[in-house]
């Protein structure tokens, strides 16, 4: 009996040190307290001395932001004629649902149309037709077909267009209170060279992409760590500057990124074996195609190697669901939209006058610690931030940042006014900061 007890003593001991091993996740919210305080009535009622308090009055300051913008004039007009405009440029959009939401809303597919340096009249049909194109492959969400704002080759991407389609993205959150981490971007032709330029420049915006039988024209991906990308084309689309093989190259380009940045940079690449610009990336049966599978090499001139996959845009799309608060960044300061006025990239913040720079983030809950890993900018002016949430770190707590291995706590204030200033910047509910610390 003896020797049995010294054995389960062992085999306990062993269970334990498992247990203790294993990666639990950490939460800074007290559920019970956080139901009593989404009772105050006010987000303004809320005293911010805890997470759970932090938590419960940016999710009333949203609701309260979300009440107020449905009853905004300009808003409503937008709504009411599907059509925004910045500057000398207006953007008409066609809406539609199906299906049931899901518990934190409908899901938001953005499709855009072919065309692009061609005539009006032409760029309105492949819009009608891109209207209906993904449609039919979603089971349930909100589906928004915008018009390109001009009649050029950059059609869905010349400068004006970015503030519109985060206007586009407001809306929907506060209009038909979409799920904000389920937003998905696709396009075809001269649309999948609007998803080539503008995943990565609004990364922080989408869930997902898809881009279908575009050109690159040298689109720079860093910022697509945390944004899953897929690429398709067909073998033998190569009308315009090689993008059959452009796009086979942009596999090994993402493969490389994943390796410096160890990590990230979810991607797939169907080459559609035999086919020029007109491939099967919307059958709603889902019925497979044949790809290669080796799409770097063949693109290098290697022999065609294919095998069969479902090819639908939808089906590659819905499979992802955007984590806002990302424990790592990688961000490219100087691929972001120009005419917007947001300086925020995920937890960060740049300020418009650093026009270029690279900067490599993580930070670890458990430590209560952000750690700057790389932070490369040329210019001497500008400020970067790093911005704090009650998922991200206890406030109850300091907070220690790490910049090129050199250690700093802060104390931390979150305050309501910062809370209403991050809702006003971003509209969206997952993507709400209490505070924020200067690191340059």
């Amino acid at each position: 009996m003896k020797k049995i007890g010294i054995v389960f003593s062992v085999l306990l001991t062993v269970v334990l040190m498992f247990t203790s091993c294993e990666k639990k996740e950490i939460s800074f919210i007290d559920q019970e307290l956080y139901e009593q305080l989404m009772e105050s009535g006010s987000s303004k009622d809320i005293v911010l001395d805890s997470n759970t308090a932090i938590k419960a009055a940016s999710d009333l300051a949203w609701k309260e932001f979300k009440d107020a913008e449905r009853r905004d004039e300009q808003l409503v007009y937008e709504m009411t004629n599907k059509q925004i405009t910045f500057g000398s440029k207006t953007m008409r959009f066609d809406v539609k649902s199906v299906g049931m939401p899901g518990p934190n809303g409908y899901p938001l597919y953005i499709a855009l149309h072919g065309g692009g340096q061609t005539t009006p009249e032409f760029n309105d049909s492949q819009w009608n037709h891109m209207k209906i194109y993904y449609y039919d492959s979603v089971n349930s969400g909100i589906y928004v077909a915008p018009r390109g704002v001009s009649d050029t080759w950059d059609t869905h991407f010349n400068a004006e267009s970015y503030p519109m389609y985060e206007r586009l993205i407001e809306i929907m959150s506060v209009y038909y209170g979409i799920d904000t981490n389920r937003v998905y971007l696709v396009g075809y032709s001269a649309g999948g060279d609007g998803v080539w330029q503008i995943t990565p420049k609004m990364a922080d915006r989408f869930a997902a992409a898809n881009m279908s039988a575009g050109h690159p024209n040298g689109s720079d991906l860093t910022n697509l760590y945390n944004t899953p990308f897929q690429i398709q084309c067909g073998q033998n689309d190569n009308a315009v500057a090689g993008r059959n093989t452009e796009c086979g190259r942009y596999c090994e380009v993402l493969d490389q990124l994943q390796y410096t940045y160890g990590g990230g940079y979810e991607h797939n690449v169907n080459i559609h074996f035999g086919k020029q610009h007109g491939i099967e990336d919307n059958d709603p049966l889902r019925s497979e195609q044949v790809i290669l599978t080796n799409p770097i090499e063949w693109s290098k001139g290697g022999e065609a190697i294919t095998t069969t996959a479902d090819t639908n845009a939808v089906s590659f799309l819905e499979r992802y669901r955007r984590n806002p608060i990302p424990e790592k960044i990688v961000w490219s300061i100087g691929n972001r939209p120009s005419e917007c006025d947001t300086e925020t990239f995920y937890w960060l913040r740049a300020t418009k006058d650093i026009s270029a720079g690279t900067i490599v983030a993580t930070y670890d809950k458990s430590k209560n610690t952000i750690n700057i890993e790389r932070m490369i900018v040329l210019q001497d002016e500008g400020e970067i931030f790093v911005m704090l949430n009650a998922d991200m770190v206890d406030f109850t707590k300091p907070v220690t940042v790490i910049v090129n291995g050199i250690e700093t706590e802060y104390n931390v204030t979150p305050s309501l006014e910062y809370i209403n200033k991050t809702i006003e910047e971003r509209c969206d509910p997952n993507m709400i900061f209490a505070a924020e610390i200067k690191i340059r």
